[in-house]
């Protein structure tokens, strides 16, 4: 999800507005200006030089002045650089990593740090209290008029597509209403709709694990239905029809359908890019989901989701046949052995 962020970032600034650095790939952060202009520099960090290629591979084949971007060879070197930093990255451990190697630099530049990682909103809170106890350097433009640096959390929804696409919704956590107001623009020009929740850093986070709870139990439902369905002779096609006619309708049936030769292009009538479509390759990876439930299932802590639980067996089971890496609509023919639409 980081690269094409990354690009609508690029696109914003190369039509002269500002916008801030992203992170490149899940074990990266990225940081860049803040604000409107066309003077905005945006920067990214990843240890991965193949992810460098491919961001300078998608940016030529685009045809994006790249002239103000650069990779910079350190995370110091980031947030000595840059008025807004962006991270994204796959897990509360990673993420802890990261921002205690960038705030362990006595010249911090960072005025506001994004986090759209999904954690869990005690990590968020653990990570906001460090960022608020740095010390911005002298010659940082203090963009919140603050003379330490603000942490707000904006995990995402919508997935590889809507990242492309530019469409993505943030669910925006933020302990005041300043840093909530300055995160807000920036996030705009990665997706369509910014969400402020709760009133307190961690509440993006929480909304971001309620989704995903929501989006794991509801396609192992579709996946469930469509198999039973084509043991009682239903095409998935057709299925899929009646089903996003009538009140069973949601993203995991209309959008993002895990039978394969059923989601279809709205505008062409061709077969959609879909991971459903691809070998169940792309997507939202089952590695990435499973860390979801089982964070929702911690937080929980009682042991009060039992959906939940189920859910997070379907996916470990479906996981430990295709591989992690598969993406997590992959239920449907793992656990399900459904087949899909064959032409």
């Amino acid at each position: 999800m980081g690269l094409p962020m990354l690009v609508n970032i690029l696109k914003h600034h190369n039509g002269g507005g500002g916008g801030a650095g992203g992170q490149v790939q899940s074990s990266s952060s990225g940081g860049g200006n803040a604000g409107g202009g066309g003077n905005a520099h945006v920067t990214a960090f990843d240890s991965s030089d193949v992810a460098q290629k491919k961001v300078h591979a998608t940016c030529q084949g685009l045809g994006l002045d790249v002239r103000n971007f650069t990779f910079a060879s350190s995370l110091n070197q980031v947030v000595r650089t840059s008025d807004v930093v962006i991270t994204m990255l796959p897990s509360p451990e990673s993420c802890k990593a990261v921002y205690d190697e960038m705030l362990n630099n006595e010249d911090v530049k960072t005025s506001l740090f994004i986090d759209c990682s999904t954690n869990d909103p005690n990590t968020a809170r653990q990570i906001a209290d460090k960022v608020n106890q740095a010390k911005l350097a002298p010659t940082s433009n203090a963009i919140l008029e603050a003379s330490n640096p603000v942490y707000v959390d904006a995990p995402v929804s919508g997935g590889v597509t809507a990242a492309a696409a530019g469409t993505l919704t943030f669910m925006l956590g933020a302990d005041s209403e300043i840093a909530a107001k300055a995160a807000k623009p920036v996030l705009s020009t990665m997706g369509s709709r910014v969400i402020t929740v709760g009133n307190t850093v961690g509440a993006g986070c929480a909304a971001k694990l309620c989704n995903n709870l929501v989006l794991a139990v509801s396609m192992a439902g579709v996946s469930e239905a469509l198999a039973l369905g084509e043991r009682l002779g239903l095409r998935a096609d057709e299925l899929s029809d009646v089903i996003n006619a009538s009140s069973g309708r949601c993203w995991s049936s209309d959008t993002y359908n895990p039978a394969p030769g059923v989601q279809r292009d709205a505008n062409s009538g061709e077969l959609a890019g879909v991971p459903s479509n691809l070998a169940y390759d792309g997507g939202f990876a089952l590695r990435l989901m499973l860390k979801d439930i089982r964070l929702a299932n911690e937080v929980a802590e009682d042991g009060s989701l039992p959906m939940a639980h189920v859910a997070e067996k379907l996916y470990e089971h479906t996981a430990s046949i295709v591989g992690e890496n598969k993406d997590f609509s992959s239920v449907f023919d793992v656990v399900y052995g459904g087949a899909g639409v064959k032409e």
